[in-house]
């Protein structure tokens, strides 16, 4: 699975760098170094102010939240999306990394791994609102095209399962559970969730105390769609910074249904070659140049590396003193053993 993943993300990376040829590599370039500093970091600053709202929901659905959490959450839910933004991983690669991420900082991992399960869920639950949305300015936009009946026939199997995830919490996190167990299997056959997460059959209790605020996650719902939302936004930002005439509601369009083409193409890690390629593609649809919406996608991309990649190297910075206080902590008891020697 490993590498059939690292196999997608190649042919990705070959078919993204395909297109910037196809539509005038000189054209991407020009269009990439007319944003300038000032504008690029608007778009780090959005996306930031975008993280708080998608950590914020996080926060809401913990049983029992203290405020000196959230920042933790906060650097978690980075370090979820650098994972799986640009590592070889499926997308549980990144939630498990995000958990791992917040246990590390004090959190217990039963309770990371839990509410990051259901954190996952209420945000798959808004981005099939936010598909809908994106739909429905599809139909006033382009009434006749021949995309509106198989993404509402998505948009309806992924409600479907948005409801079983939140509504029926049994089975739709203890499929979540498998797949986080089967994340990085070793040859020795013990589960990398076990390993990052600890025993996963401790979540029990955890799942039970966050599923009895429904109210709660219902909130995180509402607070993950504004996030959508507001990546609406940040999509405008980058063409309205390229120069292209673009409107709130036809940003809103292709960001919607940029979203429900990338979950649909889920085995490609980072969505490498396919978020340009459906950038591209919705972009046309809504009277937009193919180059612009091009250079959108590896601006994004850009901006993503230089959030992400901070939190990634803070994680590994402490997952090595993590590994360095447990060797020393081995070593102590080792001598301990030795020197009581055997008794007679």
């Amino acid at each position: 699975m490993k590498r059939l993943s690292v196999a997608f993300m190649l042919a990705g990376i070959l078919l993204a760098i395909l297109m910037v040829f196809v539509f005038g590599a000189h054209h991407v370039l020009a269009a990439l170094l007319s944003v300038g500093w000032r504008g690029f970091s608007l778009m780090v600053a959005t996306q930031l102010a975008v993280t708080l709202l998608l950590a914020l929901a996080w926060f809401i659905i913990l049983p029992e939240g203290h405020f000196r959490t959230y920042p933790i959450l906060y650097w978690g839910r980075l370090v979820r999306e650098g994972g799986g933004r640009f590592l070889p991983f499926l997308p549980v690669g990144g939630f498990v990394m995000g958990a791992r991420a917040v246990s590390l900082a004090g959190m217990s991992k039963p309770l990371a791994a839990a509410s990051t399960l259901v954190d996952v869920a209420a945000e798959f639950a808004a981005e099939v609102l936010f598909a809908a949305l994106g739909l429905v300015v599809l139909v006033v936009w382009q009434p006749h095209s021949s995309l509106i009946l198989p993404i509402g026939a998505g948009i309806a199997v992924a409600g479907l399962a948005a409801v079983t995830f939140i509504s029926l919490p049994g089975p739709g996190t203890r499929v979540l559970q498998k797949l986080v167990a089967r994340i990085g299997a070793g040859e020795s056959g013990v589960p990398a969730g076990r390993i990052a997460l600890g025993p996963l059959d401790r979540m029990a209790g955890q799942f039970d105390a966050i599923y009895e605020r429904k109210t709660a996650i219902v909130a995180a719902v509402l607070c993950h769609f504004i996030g959508w939302l507001g990546s609406a936004g940040s999509s405008w930002l980058a063409y309205h910074l390229l120069g292209a005439p673009i409107t709130p509601t036809q940003a809103l369009g292709i960001e919607a249904l940029l979203r429900a083409a990338l979950s649909m193409t889920f085995f490609v890690p980072g969505a490498a070659g396919v978020q340009e390629a459906a950038y591209a593609g919705l972009g046309a649809i809504f009277g937009l140049p193919a180059d612009i919406s091009v250079a959108v996608s590896l601006l994004t991309r850009a901006r993503d590396l230089v959030i992400g990649l901070p939190a990634l190297l803070i994680w590994q910075w402490l997952e090595f003193h993590a590994l360095r206080r447990d060797r020393r902590a081995l070593q102590r008891l080792e001598d301990a053993s030795s020197n009581l020697g055997p008794r007679g």
